[in-house]
């Protein structure tokens, strides 16, 4: 299942919409525009991500690129769009574990750090 999908179905579940037209009725958008997205003809703009993002509570840093990679034309824009998910997802981590003691909040940030360079 695509990151548009995922994102789609969570924002559905929120929501207590029964169909995709009711979310697109409720993103103001067409609904053949959410049909394309369900068969991965189409995705959707940054202003539908931001609006499902805001009512699911989820990060848009974590799924913008990750649906921008899918819309990537090429292997190389698709790569880039995905390094800059690991990394979103890097720093999220960091400020979520934030929290904790010093010492194991910089062995944390560390090891991300590291993880975000692979």
């Amino acid at each position: 299942m695509n990151a548009t999908i995922k994102l789609l179905d969570k924002y559905r579940e929120v929501c207590s919409l029964n169909s995709d037209n009711a979310a697109a009725v409720k993103l103001g958008i067409s609904r053949s525009a959410v049909s394309l997205w369900r068969g991965g003809k189409g995705h959707p703009e940054a202003d539908s991500i931001e609006k499902m993002c805001e009512a699911t509570g989820e990060n848009i840093a974590r799924w913008m690129p990750l649906i921008e990679s899918e819309r990537a034309r090429s292997p190389g824009a698709r790569k880039a769009w995905l390094r800059l998910a690991q990394l979103a997802a890097g720093v999220a981590a960091v400020f979520l574990y934030s929290h904790i003691d010093g010492h194991t909040a910089n062995a944390f940030i560390a090891a991300s750090v590291y993880y975000v360079k692979l």
